[in-house]
């Protein structure tokens, strides 16, 4: 701890890093400095961002509520009235009244790409990765004798740079050799779309195939592509190695809680997806690592929010009074027992029924006609269930636990119907709490729903 008994907050952030690029068995890719945060931290190994879109996600993170609360339902510039991530009561605002030197380097994408100098941090950098560890690395040398306790956000823009090689675009900090394809990592044992998948999500990516640029892809391209992948989080890494090392180097390691994160992932050529915005766990699932003073190493395996608790997370280790209105918590790295009930019994026939926290995820998918696709997705123990707001199954039930790759969609079979029951309960629970009316005339009701339930939701029908 600091003088003052609370610890220095580092969180450094990759964009578009998925959590299965770098999970303990993955073995296609090189992360000396990632592997060393794990090490000594708490890993949340199931942990959902709110939304798998850049600007989204970063607001939520910014402010510890969903996108649809903060009125950001995309990238484009005009989401929202104004900067979430510079309201007063978001992250640098409230640490900098709780007597905090904040500083912020990099990408912000909430909603302007470089951070807002009204968003309480001393912007130390703009977006872009070029120089931004050497700002940080200079910014941490000088704080060996500051009296203040600190938080400092770095954050990187790769491996977002994926996108530019789908699309065979130069690749703004420097392209990258996937390397032969015979040395690629294989594909994915869900390359091929699942049975009674979403109808919505191929009509998305047809739509924008200019986005995507992988309509018309061979298995060697993509696998191609995963190497591309791989080589951009490995670039990520060794940055995230230098700021490491410049805490090391100015002894406040001992002092500083650090929190490594994601924005969203990439679909890496899981179901012929890449980019994002899709809730494919792929897409949806990211590190979360929590490393320093009071830290119990070790994997925590419920459901947890990157977007809503790491806020919490923040403030209560700095001594800070969590704002009542907030629907994350602050993450267990403390305490080594966890949850992890879920971890258990493979998909049976049994229909185990969900329990505990409930964890929720939005998207929008954007385009120039509306209306424009939407879905919610919401995790509770080993289930995820999933909701799109049109099409052919756009209801997904999945034991993600047993079944990561979401190859087998449980909403279609019978003995699962209890599961699908709750589930359902558990998703229109979450969007009353959370207030999303956008989507409650989607949802669809659960048959022990309290009785004008349906007639409260549509009392203005449209």
């Amino acid at each position: 701890m600091t003088a003052e008994g609370r610890p220095n907050l580092l969180v450094v952030m990759a964009d578009q890093l998925g959590a299965h690029v770098i999970d303990r068995d993955e073995g296609w890719v090189d992360t000396p400095h990632l592997d060393r945060l794990r090490r000594s931290g708490a890993e949340f190994t199931r942990t959902a961002v709110t939304f798998p879109l850049c600007v989204p996600s970063r607001a939520s993170l910014l402010t510890g509520r969903m996108p649809h609360e903060l009125g950001v339902g995309g990238n484009r510039h005009g989401a929202a009235d104004a900067e979430p991530g510079a309201r007063p009561d978001s992250m640098g605002h409230l640490l900098t009244a709780a007597g905090y030197a904040c500083a912020y380097a990099g990408k912000w994408h909430a909603i302007s790409p470089s951070a807002p100098p009204d968003a309480g941090f001393e912007v130390l950098h703009p977006f872009g990765d070029r120089g931004l560890a050497d700002a940080a690395v200079a910014w941490l040398r000088g704080r060996t004798d500051a009296a203040r306790p600190f938080l400092l956000f770095a954050s990187f823009d790769d491996p977002h740079s994926v996108c530019e090689y789908a699309r065979r675009q130069p690749m703004p900090y420097g392209d990258v050799d996937p390397g032969a394809g015979r040395d690629a990592p294989p594909l994915p044992a869900n390359f091929e779309p699942a049975p009674f998948e979403p109808e919505a999500v191929r009509f998305e990516k047809h739509a924008a195939q200019q986005t995507y640029g992988t309509a018309e892809y061979t298995p060697e391209e993509w696998r191609l592509y995963r190497a591309a992948y791989r080589r951009l989080v490995e670039r990520a890494d060794a940055q995230l190695g230098r700021i490491l090392d410049a805490l090391d180097d100015a002894g406040l390691t001992d002092t500083t809680l650090v929190v490594f994160t994601s924005d969203h992932g990439d679909g890496d050529a899981a179901h012929r997806w890449n980019q994002k915005t899709a809730l494919f766990e792929e897409c949806v699932r990211v590190p979360l690592i929590v490393s320093g003073p009071g830290v119990v190493a070790g994997p925590r395996t419920s459901p947890v929010s990157a977007g809503l608790d790491v806020l919490p997370t923040l403030l209560e280790a700095a001594g800070v009074p969590v704002p009542a209105a907030l629907h994350g918590r602050a993450l267990p790295f403390a305490d080594p027992a966890d949850a992890g009930a879920a971890d258990v019994d493979p998909i049976d026939g049994s229909g185990h029924p969900p329990s505990g926290r409930i964890v929720g995820v939005e998207t929008r998918f954007e385009r120039a006609d509306p209306p424009l696709t939407r879905g919610r997705a919401v995790y509770r123990g080993r289930y995820k269930y999933t909701v799109y707001s049109w099409g052919r199954h756009r209801e997904q039930l999945h034991d993600v636990v047993a079944d990561p790759g979401e190859r087998r969609n449980l909403a279609v079979e019978s003995t699962f119907d209890a599961v699908r029951e709750q589930m359902r309960a558990s998703l229109l629970q979450w969007c009353i709490d959370t207030d999303d009316q956008e989507f409650l005339k989607l949802v669809p009701l659960p048959a022990a729903a309290e009785p004008g339930t349906q007639e409260r939701i549509f009392a203005v029908p449209y």
